[in-house]
C-alpha cells in the first residue's frame, strides 16, 4: 500500500518537535557521556605521564646515591668530617622513594 503525499505530510506535521522532552533528555544523557568518557581518556592519559615522571624521579635518586656510594667507597669523597652526610642523604632517598610510591598508589592507581 502506497503513501500518499497527504499522509506523509500528516505524518510530518505530527512528528515530535525540537523541544521534545525525550529528545533533550537523550540529548543531555548524549551529551554527559561524551563529557565522561572524554574525562576519563585524559585522566588515564595523564595518569601515565604521571607514572613515568614517577619512574624517572625515582631512578634518578638511585643512580644518585650509588653515584655517591661509589664514589665514598673509591676515595673520590672525604666524609670523614661529615660522616652523617651520606646516612642522611641515604634516608631522604629512601623517604622520597616510599612517598612517591604512596602517591602513585593512592592517588594514580586507587580505583576513587
Amino acid at each position: 500500500m502506497a503513501v500518499t503525499r497527504a499522509q506523509a505530510a500528516s505524518a510530518i506535521a505530527h512528528s515530535p518537535q525540537e523541544g521534545d522532552e525525550g529528545k533533550e533528555a537523550a540529548l543531555d544523557s548524549g551529551s554527559n557521556t561524551a563529557v565522561e568518557l572524554d574525562g576519563r581518556r585524559r585522566f588515564f592519559t595523564l595518569r601515565g605521564h604521571w607514572s613515568w615522571a614517577i619512574i624517572a624521579w625515582i631512578s634518578i635518586l638511585i643512580v644518585f646515591n650509588c653515584g655517591l656510594a661509589i664514589g665514598a667507597g673509591l676515595g673520590f669523597f672525604d666524609f670523614r668530617d661529615y660522616q652523617w652526610l651520606i646516612t642522611a642523604v641515604t634516608v631522604e632517598t629512601f623517604l622520597q622513594v616510599v612517598g612517591l610510591g604512596y602517591v602513585a598508589a593512592k592517588y594514580l592507581f586507587s580505583k576513587g
